[in-house]
């Protein structure tokens, strides 16, 4: 049964309430909404750069495939990551992983599609990946998350209505399409860009 106040797609745009808690100026893309499971999304809006092979760590089964042969000349260089939020290693990921979302296609064959032209993907750290095509200069948008904010059944809409979170609509491909490692946007900037960009 879909969340009738929330949909995947949606933006979750922290309010004063929030202030001094996890979530303060935080904006939160809506993965899934579902009034009998809960809800479940990632923060968009905070950054930390890493190098590649401090994240897809090797191990003993596949010493030299984490990092492809082709890149392992830039597996030190800073990479753009985001923290998704403060789960993680818990139903339905109990396995360390990061969550990719990417625009317009996807590189994963496990990759669904949130709203039209943004994909998501659920990627143990233990498993090869891709990291060539998700680096190329030309793909300046696919991000990698750490964690995600989920909530139990009814309380992510009991927070929308006691105040918490405001609910915003801006298209996801348009918020996605732009260039990872722009600035971080504060959830009140968020939200005036929003309005700017219905107004024009």
């Amino acid at each position: 049964m879909p969340n009738k106040i929330v949909s995947p797609g949606n933006f979750l745009l922290a309010t004063p309430a929030l202030k001094d808690s996890y979530f303060q100026d935080c904006v939160i893309f809506m993965v899934e909404c579902s009034a009998k499971a809960g809800s479940w999304g990632l923060i968009i809006n905070r950054q930390v750069h890493m190098p590649l092979d401090e994240v897809f760590k090797k191990n003993a089964k596949t010493p030299d495939r984490i990092i492809p042969w082709e890149i392992k000349g830039v597996a030190r260089q800073l990479h753009t990551f985001f923290f998704g939020g403060p789960v993680q290693n818990t139903d339905p990921f109990q396995k360390l992983s990061v969550s990719i979302l990417e625009v317009g296609i996807s590189v994963f064959d496990g990759a669904y599609e949130i709203s039209k032209g943004v994909f998501i993907s659920r990627i143990p750290l233990d498993m090869e990946l891709p990291v060539s095509r998700l680096i190329a200069p030309q793909n300046k948008t696919a991000r990698m998350f750490f964690g995600y904010s989920g909530w139990g059944t009814g309380q992510l809409e009991d927070e929308i209505l006691n105040g918490a979170w405001e609910v915003s609509n801006p298209i996801p491909f348009e918020v996605f399409s732009k260039n990872r490692d722009e600035e971080n946007i504060t959830a009140n900037k968020f939200r005036e860009s929003y309005e700017n960009y219905r107004t024009r």
